[in-house]
């Protein structure tokens, strides 16, 4: 792992293509994940997209970015901010674990001048960001599952 990336997975009882459904259904987000929510765009390569984290929240904050890779059912990967200070490149890998079972690493690593300082200083909110994303995704992924 580098110096500034954060990875974090999690194990889903749902098939990679019920996941990979849920996790490329941008307007469906605000549905099932109380973090993160598209306010724009769609999960197709070189699509620019607007995102919203933790709405509601004290840390609630926008960002653009732009979807860099699509690879169904295995990768969705997105990048975004300014290069010459601090960039993120995040992506979301997908793989089967078992028949029905799916598993998630989602991880980002930031690039730039301020990415050691910023990345050192939320650290802990990015981690239950991401722990919290998983959680919802497989929440909704294994009701889906279930229900289908």
């Amino acid at each position: 792992m580098q110096g500034n990336e954060l990875r974090t997975t999690i194990s889903i009882d749902a098939p990679i293509g019920r996941v990979w459904a849920v996790l490329t259904d941008f307007p469906r987000y605000r549905e099932w994940n109380s973090l993160i929510e598209y306010v724009s765009g769609v999960a197709v390569a070189g699509a620019e997209v607007r995102t919203r984290a933790a709405w509601g929240s004290p840390a609630e904050r926008e960002f653009e970015g732009r979807i860099t890779a699509v690879e169904p059912p295995r990768l969705l990967a997105s990048e975004g901010g300014d290069p010459e200070l601090f960039f993120g490149r995040h992506r979301w890998e997908l793989a089967e674990e078992a028949p029905g079972v799916t598993r998630l690493v989602n991880r980002e690593t930031w690039t730039g001048p301020l990415a050691a300082s910023v990345y050192a200083s939320s650290r802990e909110l990015l981690t239950g960001e991401f722990d919290a994303f998983n959680r919802a995704l497989k929440a909704e992924a294994e009701r889906l599952a279930r229900t289908a």
